[in-house]
């Protein structure tokens, strides 16, 4: 989550490339129908209005990227959830 001192024109460039970076791991690792999902959902938030709504969106599709790695991780490892 971004700092709540500043506003969402500040902090929506950061954020949107943490959601392309995530988004270029996912598909290294093979998640590519998912990453791309990610990414299109981020280029409508990020290509509209600035503001709060569009922030939370953000910060929503960074936590889908890490959520998703961290299972990718798991699943790599033979740990729960590996079926």
């Amino acid at each position: 989550m971004m700092s709540s001192e500043s506003s969402p024109a500040e902090d929506l460039p950061a954020l949107y490339r943490v959601i392309l970076d995530g988004v270029a791991v996912l598909e290294r690792r093979g998640a590519r129908v998912e990453a791309d999902r990610i990414r299109r959902a981020a280029i409508v938030a990020y290509s509209t209005a600035w503001d709060e709504t569009q922030l939370r969106a953000l910060e929503q599709l960074a936590m889908r990227c890490r959520l998703l790695s961290e299972a990718l991780d798991r699943s790599a490892e033979g740990g729960p959830g590996t079926g």
